[in-house]
């Protein structure tokens, strides 16, 4: 019998990305070498990895392969970390912060890369990604940033007032920093094609199969309850992200959930194109708590922000986003906004996403804030590398002990009063 096909959701990428087939669900005991927990851009990319490496590997996701923020994202792929190479020197040593800066800053052109290698169909471009200034304070700090960057292997360029107009087609902006090395993806089209990568590399892909428990064994890998069935794994990589929750407590207890909201247009008529963001590069900014936005290559508008629910988009934050989409671009007033969607992500006090070995063979790699089309993928590379034996020393990434939040069970009201604070930051006009 053929597998059913997934039909389109309210989001705009699950309108138009490439059909696929459902993979099927567990059914009965397994044992493998790896079980990859987790069907997003970290999970898929490191199936792959292992199993171009020649390792049995099954992944499960609870749901269909990016259900979640991997499908519901911007589709920015944007290199390099949000603090930069002098503060990760002061954290991690300069030879680490020096592998750490190599790595993110060639990330983007890792993932483009991969999907040339791959042939996946995401709607690639490659025009750059802008930060803009959301005070003079702000603008101040990007040409430092851009000047840092610049010194330490990044390919950026700052831009003034009348640059920055050029730029965006907006004068909501004073000033810019633009990565060129960014570009932007069809997010859901390219999970998919990872996925469709990953099974013809020989990965087994399960989905409607939620891992509802891992043990740890003894000597290494864990034991994993998969739709009631026992999964044997020598090697585990936990890849759920904002959605680990009890399957690892003390992995969900290091980060803070955040919902992500975004809304998306019917195609611009084409003069309105032409004026609107003319290089095409997706846009953010220096505020702590930002809005992003760009022009997907059908001409649609797509802007997101931080919402109030991540399982629906509520009505208010979607009027939110639409202010703030007229408020840069005055000419949206009276555009039709036919798609809304929201999801949870994962957000990380400093920033920076983690990676940590849990158990004998049992790794994770989450906490992307923002950027984990490109880094999500590319620690998927960084998994493998750990699980074939790679010393910590020489990762590109470093493996930290879990830090367990301050005031967990707090966290989430926190995270609400830290988000209100943040706002007043940014009204205020300080850099993020």
């Amino acid at each position: 019998m053929n597998n059913p096909v997934f039909t389109p959701a309210a989001t705009l990428w699950a309108a138009t990305a490439p059909a696929r087939a459902a993979a099927p669900a567990l059914a009965a005991p397994l044992e493998i070498e790896a079980a990859v927990v987790g069907g997003g851009f970290t999970g898929l990319s490191a199936a792959l990895h292992l199993a171009e490496a020649g390792l049995r590997v099954a992944l499960f996701e609870t749901h269909e392969v990016a259900h979640r923020a991997s499908g519901r994202n911007g589709g920015q792929v944007v290199p390099g970390f949000k603090p930069g190479p002098a503060a990760l020197a002061r954290r991690f040593g300069a030879e680490t912060a020096a592998r750490m800066t190599r790595f993110a800053y060639g990330n983007a052109d890792y993932l483009f890369e991969l999907v040339e290698r791959l042939r996946i169909d995401c709607a690639p471009t490659r025009n750059g990604w802008i930060q803009g200034a959301f005070s003079a304070a702000s603008a101040d700090y990007l040409r430092r940033r851009a000047q840092e960057l610049n010194a330490h292997g990044g390919e950026v360029e700052y831009l003034d007032a009348e640059a920055m107009r050029a730029a965006t087609g907006s004068s909501f902006w004073p000033a810019g920093l633009r990565e060129k090395r960014a570009g932007a993806v069809q997010p859901l089209a390219l999970a998919r094609g990872l996925a469709r990568a990953a099974a013809q590399a020989g990965a087994t892909l399960y989905e409607r199969s939620p891992v509802a428990a891992i043990v740890p064994r003894d000597g290494g890998g864990a034991t994993l309850s998969v739709n009631g069935h026992a999964v044997q794994a020598r090697h585990v990589v936990l890849a759920t992200d904002a959605y680990t929750d009890r399957l690892w407590p003390a992995v969900a207890q290091s980060y803070v959930n955040v919902a992500s909201a975004q809304i998306a247009t019917e195609p611009l008529p084409p003069a309105l194109q032409a004026r609107l963001m003319p290089l095409r590069a997706g846009i953010s900014e220096t505020r702590k708590i930002t809005y992003y936005c760009r022009i997907d290559p059908e001409g649609r508008f797509v802007i997101g922000g931080r919402g109030h629910s991540s399982e629906q988009l509520d009505p208010s934050t979607r009027d939110q986003l639409r202010r703030a989409a007229v408020a840069r671009f005055p000419e949206l007033a009276d555009a039709a906004w036919r798609y809304g969607w929201a999801c949870r992500v994962g957000m990380t006090l400093d920033d920076l996403p983690r990676l940590h070995r849990l158990a004998p063979g049992v790794w994770t790699a989450y906490g992307y804030c923002g950027r984990g089309v490109a880094m999500g993928t590319a620690l998927g590379r960084v998994l493998r590398d750990a699980i074939r034996g790679v010393p910590a020393e020489r990762l590109d990434f470093p493996v930290t002990p879990i830090s367990r939040m301050p005031g967990y069970p707090a966290r989430q009201f926190g995270a609400t009063l830290a988000i209100n604070w943040y706002r007043l930051r940014d009204a205020l006009g300080f850099p993020a």
